[in-house]
């Protein structure tokens, strides 16, 4: 009895947070593909930069394009996204 009055309270917060969860998701994937173009245009600018030689330029465009590219920001942005539905998945599992 308990643990269904639980349920019932705790429903429409878990769904809130689902709801947000997929934002969050669709948002991120929409921003990881705009920034793509970023990453493209900080290599050719680092390239550029070495190539005139001002390499202390083409390392910080190169750090720029390892931040925005896949493997950077948006990695943490997709592991902190998975956490977050684990740990739903976790506390609706101890509801049902």
């Amino acid at each position: 009895m308990m643990k269904r009055t639980l349920r019932i309270a705790l429903t429409p917060f878990m769904l809130v947070a689902r709801l947000m969860l997929g934002l969050a998701a669709f948002i991120s994937s929409i921003a990881s593909a705009v920034i793509g173009l970023a990453v493209g245009l900080f290599a050719v600018l680092s390239v550029i930069e070495f190539a005139i030689g001002y390499w202390q330029n083409g390392i910080a465009f190169m750090v720029l394009a390892l931040l925005a590219s896949p493997i950077g920001l948006p990695a943490v942005a997709n592991f902190l996204l998975n956490r977050m539905d684990h740990i739903l998945g976790f506390f609706e599992g101890l509801l049902c």
